[in-house]
């Protein structure tokens, strides 16, 4: 399996303060990994390196091969990584076709905001734009709801809108940020189907930030526990639950 994702020793501080203490793993081609720990260990800080928003003062990230470490944002975004976030957002006063045309802003010609706005200068490529969303819709279920405004749709819809968002540039590296946070536990299932369908499908490369252990186990092909910015544990997620190290740091009694 290629490794899409590459992390090694990564050490990222702020003042006084570890943040990520050299953690190391990779993600392959279509695999998912979730990555899992409490509150404050390092997860989305490693997001936040990966996608270049923070730069570790040590270590190494590489995507396909590429060192990107330093590396400007949209250079990153232009190397096949796209992301979602905990918090929805999406474009209220648009349209869910409108908000996950948004997403191809950095193919496009006009930049993010003349995309969402269809502007005059992105008219060359909107149509091409716009099949490329309606199929990722199709793939999401979401199709009959593509002139909809976001703003009247349920949070669980917004969920699959924000990731369709995320897909529609076509991603070799997806990094969902707790995608299951305030969805029903029928919702849950439905988007861990999902995401495993997509990464059968497409063959993207997948990483999890979870706390909600029925995706996580129902979804991952293996698992990554951090606590307090340290790597603890790495395994199929079976083997990862039942962890003595991470049943005292995370798991609790849900390990059983």
């Amino acid at each position: 399996m290629n490794a899409i994702l590459e992390v090694a020793e990564v050490e990222l501080s702020f003042g006084g303060v570890r943040a990520l203490d050299g953690p190391s793993f990779t993600v392959g081609e279509g695999e998912i990994v979730g990555l899992i720990g409490p509150n404050g260990a390092g997860k989305t800080s490693l997001f936040n390196c990966i996608n270049g928003l923070y730069r570790p003062q040590s270590g190494m990230i590489r995507v396909g091969g590429r060192h990107v470490i330093g590396m400007p944002r949209h250079r990153i975004t232009d190397l096949g990584v796209s992301r979602t976030f905990q918090n929805i957002g999406l474009l209220m006063s648009q349209t869910v076709l409108e908000n996950v045309m948004a997403g191809t802003y950095h193919v496009s010609h006009g930049g993010y905001w003349a995309t969402a706005l269809a502007l005059p200068q992105v008219k060359r490529s909107e149509r091409s734009q716009r099949a490329s969303a309606m199929a990722v819709l199709d793939a999401l279920g979401l199709a009959g709801a593509a002139d909809v405004p976001v703003a009247v749709l349920p949070f669980g819809t917004l969920k699959r809108v924000e990731l369709a968002r995320a897909l529609v540039s076509e991603p070799r590296l997806l990094l969902i940020d707790e995608p299951a946070n305030g969805l029903i536990h029928s919702e849950v299932l439905e988007l861990a189907d999902t995401i495993r369908r997509l990464a059968r499908e497409r063959g993207t490369a997948i990483l999890l930030v979870e706390h909600h252990m029925a995706l996580v186990m129902r979804v991952c092909d293996r698992v990554v526990v951090l606590n307090l910015g340290r790597k603890i544990a790495e395994g199929e997620p079976a083997d990862v639950a039942n962890d003595p190290a991470v049943v005292a740091a995370y798991l609790g009694g849900a390990a059983a």
